[in-house]
C-alpha cells in the first residue's frame, strides 16, 4: 500500500524545478523523492487547489508564484488527486485510486479496516471498492467488469488482504488542533 498523486505532464510550468513524468500516471510518495520529485508533488497539490477565491478568502495575488500557491495556503480543506495504491506482488494486480477518493481521504481506509464499512473509489465504468469481511479486506478492482482481475485463490473480481496487513499500510490518524497558540506579550 503506497500513497500516490495522480500526475499530468507539467507543460510550461516554470515556477520551480519539477521532474519529467508520464502524463496521467501516479507519482509514488516517499522519503526517497528527488528535489524535482518533491517539486512535482507540490506543483500537483497546489494545482489541484488553484481555484479562484470566493466567500471570505482573500483575493488572488498578482505575482505568478503567490497566485499559484494561493489556494494551497488559504483553503481550509485541500484536495490532492490520487490516493492509496495497493499492489499484489504475487500476481501483479494493482488496485488504483479512483476519481472519487483523493489522497486527503486516506482516513477512509482506516475506517473501512476498523469499522467494516464499504469504501467506494469511483463510479461506472470503473468501480473499485474495498470491503471488510471478518479478518480480511476484499479489494475489488472493478466490480462492474466481468473480466476484472482474479485473485490468487481464483475468486473473480477481487483479492483479500488480512486486516493486520492492511493496517500496516494505513497511517494512524493524528489528532488535529483547531487553533494555533501564539505567544502573547505576557508569555514571552
Amino acid at each position: 500500500m503506497q500513497p500516490v498523486l495522480e500526475i499530468y505532464t507539467p507543460d510550461g510550468f516554470d515556477l520551480w524545478p519539477v521532474a519529467e513524468v508520464e502524463s496521467f500516471g501516479f507519482l509514488p510518495l516517499s522519503g526517497g523523492l528527488t528535489p524535482a520529485g518533491i517539486g512535482t508533488a507540490v506543483m500537483r497539490i497546489a494545482s489541484c487547489n488553484d481555484i479562484d477565491p470566493e466567500g471570505d478568502r482573500s483575493p488572488r495575488p498578482a505575482d505568478a508564484l503567490d497566485s499559484f500557491l494561493h489556494g494551497l495556503l488559504t483553503l481550509d480543506n485541500l484536495f490532492a488527486a490520487g490516493g492509496l495504491r495497493v499492489t499484489d506482488n504475487s500476481t501483479g494486480v494493482t488496485f488504483l485510486p479512483g476519481c472519487c477518493d483523493g489522497l486527503e481521504d486516506w482516513r477512509d481506509w482506516r475506517q473501512c479496516i476498523d469499522d467494516g464499512c464499504l469504501l467506494g473509489f469511483g463510479h461506472d465504468p470503473w468501480s473499485p471498492v474495498a470491503e471488510r469481511f471478518g479478518d480480511t479486506v476484499r479489494l475489488t478492482v472493478n466490480a462492474d467488469q466481468s473480466d476484472s482481475p482474479v485473485n490468487p485463490t481464483g475468486h473473480r473480481h477481487a483479492w483479500t488482504v488480512p486486516t493486520s496487513g492492511a493496517r500496516k499500510g494505513v497511517p494512524t490518524p493524528v489528532r488535529r488542533r483547531s487553533t494555533v497558540r501564539r505567544p502573547t506579550a505576557s508569555t514571552t
